[in-house]
């Protein structure tokens, strides 16, 4: 995992630099579009522009992804996630997921952050996490979700 603010890209300098590319695309495309999926430059990637609204932490479920590395940037609101690294032998065992999501129910060792207008965080393949938790109460939120094959890194 690792999370950052997109108007200070500059503080992860060590970070794969496609990755700073892909945030700076999809905050260009959130500003000009409404709500939808879109392409980006490298039509392998792409973002999903939505708005929703958080929900108690006990009512979301954890999930993982076997193929895509997840970026998810707050575009409006605030939001929590919770991310876990304990991984249980099981899921690591599976090869595809349906859609590339598996909703977990148990998470061990289950961390938290908030993040609010501006800041992103980066999920890699099978690494938990619960995104759209409130972090005070219930609220609307509008956000980007990148997807990348984790394969454009090999």
């Amino acid at each position: 995992m690792l999370f950052g603010n997109i108007n200070q890209l500059e503080l992860i300098p060590y970070t794969y630099t496609k990755l700073r590319k892909c945030i700076e695309e999809a905050v260009v495309i959130a500003k000009n579009n409404p709500e939808g999926k879109y392409a980006l430059t490298d039509d392998r990637i792409f973002v999903m522009i939505n708005a929703t609204t958080t929900e108690p932490t006990e009512e979301r479920a954890a999930e993982i992804h076997k193929k895509y590395i997840d970026i998810q940037i707050v575009l409006e609101g605030e939001e929590r996630f919770g991310y876990s690294n304990q991984l249980d032998d099981s899921f690591k065992s599976l090869e595809k997921l349906e859609n590339d999501v598996l909703f977990i129910e148990n998470v061990t060792h289950e961390n938290y952050i908030d993040l609010y207008v501006g800041d992103f965080v980066v999920f890699y393949p099978e690494q938990i996490h619960r995104p759209q938790c409130a972090v005070n109460k219930p609220m609307p939120i509008k956000k980007a979700v990148i997807k990348i094959p984790h394969d454009i890194f090999s």
